[in-house]
């Protein structure tokens, strides 16, 4: 049998209610003789840097700008066969991306900007066969990435800004996934976007999203199993932050999201289950998180405005017509705040809304079981929230306008949820 051991230490229990097993295992049955064996062992100790601007003098009918800057990074494949995956990244230097477009005028196509940094990062994935992935990933410098957008005027603005600190997927369409991943953090995540714009003609999608670690994992005809170990501590901050200030806009949204730990599965027609009882995914925050998003608006049509999202802990597991589970323990013992905040002078007959969520911890499982099929959801979450939940929304409209907000602060969230779509 094939052996994935994982020993904690004791210091690691959460409190006599929600302590963790001295020791968690799982047992995983051997690749087929002839699977493609892949072992990766990285180590970045320089720091790491990318940068991309672009520069639009008079009108163009489009710009965009790119950066990706990643401290170690590793991929497999496999086609009608097993893939065998060990990794092992240690990132010991900063990792940085950023991007600009500043001028004057864009129309026809966007003004987009893509920026990406990661820490450590892998991906593998089979069809037709078994993905064993296991993964160990250190992040100990600062992860960020930047983008700014200033013009003059633009028919769209598009800027997706993501920093992570480590990041691991893995899948198999159709087949098996059997994975089991260990990442840790300990310094600053920070993603940030800015827009600057005289004029917005039809719409402005300005995005930022940091998280510390992050694993998901996908399967369609997929049986799904998976197990984790992430840690953050508290010499680390994961902070997402947009901000847009437009004279003149319609359609003009920002969004800031910032998550600690997160774990997603996605799978559809086979048993999915995101822990296993007695070897329960475990994740541990001691960083604080914040995000925060800001949009100034004088005159807008349109639905524009501002979210803000901030979670410790976050598992998510959803399928589609098999059994699932999920197994988890959550310990969240820095800070979460959110902040949303819009503010629109006038309009004709625009509407501006903010909205900020922040959630200690959150656990989802999901199972939709169509067609009469007799699938069964299942599984246990303790968790627990040692520190301060914060939301904050601001919005303020002038004439001819309609305003909303919405504030929500949760300091534990556990959803278990069946439905039939089949009304049956």
């Amino acid at each position: 049998m094939r052996k994935r051991t994982l020993q904690y230490a004791s210091g690691l229990a959460i409190m006599s209610c929600l302590a963790l097993p001295a020791l968690a295992q799982e047992d995983f049955p051997d690749p087929s003789p002839d699977a493609v064996v892949v072992v990766i062992n990285q180590v970045q100790l320089g720091d790491v840097f990318a940068n991309m601007d672009v520069v639009v003098d008079g009108t163009t009918s489009g710009a965009s700008a790119v950066a990706t800057a990643t401290g170690n990074g590793g991929s497999a494949s496999a086609l009608d066969n097993d893939l065998d995956f060990d990794a092992t990244q240690r990132q010991d230097g900063s990792v940085t991306a950023q991007t600009s477009i500043t001028g004057e005028s864009v129309y026809t196509n966007p003004a987009a900007t893509v920026t990406t940094a990661y820490g450590n990062y892998t991906t593998a994935e089979t069809t037709n066969g078994t993905v064993f992935s296991t993964v160990n990933q250190t992040s100990n410098a600062a992860v960020s990435a930047s983008s700014v957008t200033d013009l003059n005027e633009a028919g769209d603005a598009v800027a997706t800004t993501t920093a992570s600190a480590n990041v691991t997927s893995y899948g198999t369409a159709p087949g098996t996934n059997r994975g089991f991943q260990t990442q840790s953090a300990t310094a600053d995540v920070t993603a940030s976007s800015q827009l600057d714009a005289n004029y917005i003609a039809n719409s402005a999608m300005i995005g930022s999203t940091a998280t510390g670690n992050s694993i998901s994992s996908y399967g369609s005809t997929t049986t799904n199993f998976n197990g984790a170990l992430q840690t953050i501590e508290n010499t680390a901050t994961i902070r997402s932050y947009t901000v847009a200030n437009v004279d003149a806009g319609n359609d003009v949204n920002v969004s800031a999201t910032a998550a600690a730990n997160n774990m997603t599965v996605d799978n559809a027609w086979g048993f999915a289950t995101l822990g296993r009882d007695g070897s329960e995914v475990y994740q541990r925050s001691n960083a604080d998180v914040e995000a925060e998003s800001n949009l100034v608006l004088t005159e807008f049509t349109g639905l524009s405005g501002a979210t803000a999202y901030g979670v410790g802990n976050s598992a998510l597991i959803s399928n589609i017509g098999s059994d699932t589970g999920m197994y988890t323990i959550q310990q969240n013992n820095g800070d979460v705040d959110s902040a949303a905040y819009f503010e629109g002078t006038s309009g004709s007959g625009g509407a501006g809304y903010a909205s900020a969520t922040s959630i200690g911890n959150a656990a989802t499982a999901t199972l939709c079981y169509t067609c009469s099929s007799d699938g069964v959801l299942s599984g246990s979450t303790a968790q627990l929230n040692n520190s301060n939940t914060t939301a904050t929304a601001y919005a303020r409209g002038g004439y001819g306008t309609y305003v909303s907000g919405a504030a929500t602060a949760v300091g534990n969230s556990s959803t278990y949820k069946s439905t039939n779509t089949s009304g049956q």
